[in-house]
């Protein structure tokens, strides 16, 4: 009979062996009971890792559609805060117009110079706002100011052309008619706030562009996501405010007043209107975005679902493996350090 001798130190690198193939094998297990998926796709899955990239590709690319979709939705919303703002101060605008019919003794003529003011003012500062530094009135021109304040230059052309009209007729300015000053104001006024004069590089308000931005909203569809400062609401609104301002200091007589007056009230309206005009149809491409979204989540959902099928593992049989590669790996530990506490010196 032959006896045979195994060293210590042979059992004790087995065991440290043991040790490094437990750490990595619970470390790949820890991961999986972790995040549900399988620590390595390509081994796991072997010839089913294309399907699985291509899944996870595109979620991804749906979530990417979805952050633009936030982005956009931010800007309509705040377009829509804008042009809210606009029509308010119309409608304030309107009513001091509407009272100033019955009315034409100088402290209303100042009140109505004064609320023409502050609605201009108003629109101005609102379609020149930004988000994201972004403009939002500028249609695609977002990184320059749409609109640039002439009211000293138009009224001073307002006044240069009654005068001149004024000749024309052969009478002063305070003996116009109202059908005069009506035909004035439609003919000479109304043409200085034409798309055309309102976009001139030199002498317009304008350096928005009248194309409004497009974003595409999901694999087929594309909306328009922002207004311009170009709208007939804005150039209205302009052409109502300056009118009054400018025409009302101007001694006439109560005929051509009542004229101005109606001929504002007119622009007024419109301008309200065409800003009502724009909210609608960005509330229409909010619409179109919220229903995008609703569908990209329920595509989400189903190449979710997909990847839990292909990728998915067990995450109580993860865990249990785990719990069991702890134990081996507690007695391994046991093992070594008794091994290591081995020693002839104990025995002799």
């Amino acid at each position: 009979m032959k006896s045979s001798f195994i060293s210590s130190s042979a059992i004790q690198n087995a065991m440290r062996l043991t040790i490094r193939q437990a750490q990595n094998q619970m470390t790949k297990a820890t991961m999986e009971a972790t995040t549900g998926t399988y620590a390595d796709i390509g081994v796991s899955l072997g010839g089913y890792a294309a399907k699985s990239i291509d899944f996870t590709r595109e979620v991804d690319r749906i979530n990417s559609i979805k952050l633009s979709n936030a982005l956009v939705g931010a800007r309509m919303e705040s377009a829509q805060t804008g042009l809210d703002k606009m029509k308010t101060a119309g409608d304030s605008f309107l009513s001091k117009l509407t009272a100033l019919q019955s009315s034409h003794d100088p402290g209303s003529v100042t009140v109505a110079i004064q609320s023409a003011t502050s609605a201009l003012s108003t629109m101005m500062d609102t379609s020149n706002s930004m988000v994201n530094g972004e403009y939002l009135f500028a249609g695609i021109n977002t990184d320059i100011q749409p609109l640039t304040d002439k009211t000293t230059a138009t009224s001073a052309a307002i006044v240069t052309a009654l005068n001149a009209y004024a000749v024309t007729l052969g009478k002063p300015v305070n003996q116009i008619t109202g059908d005069e000053m009506k035909t004035f104001i439609e003919t000479k006024v109304e043409p200085m706030f034409s798309e055309t004069a309102w976009t001139d590089p030199t002498t317009g308000w304008s350096k928005a562009s009248s194309q409004n931005m497009t974003s595409r909203i999901s694999n087929s569809e594309v909306v328009e996501s922002s207004t311009s400062a170009n709208s007939e609401g804005m150039r209205y609104f302009a052409l109502a405010t300056v009118t009054t301002a400018a025409l009302f200091g101007q001694n006439l007589s109560t005929d051509a007043m009542s004229a101005v007056s109606s001929k504002a009230i007119t622009y007024t309206t419109r301008a309200t209107t065409g800003i009502v005009t724009q909210a609608s149809q960005l509330g229409l491409s909010q619409e179109r975005v919220e229903k995008a979204n609703d569908a990209l989540d329920a595509q989400a959902n189903i190449m979710q679902t997909k990847l839990v099928d292909i990728q998915g593992v067990d995450p109580y049989e993860a865990s249990t493996l785990v719990k069991t590669l702890e134990t081996q790996l507690e007695t391994a530990y046991t093992i070594v350090s008794k091994i290591q506490q081995l020693s002839l010196v104990n025995y002799l």
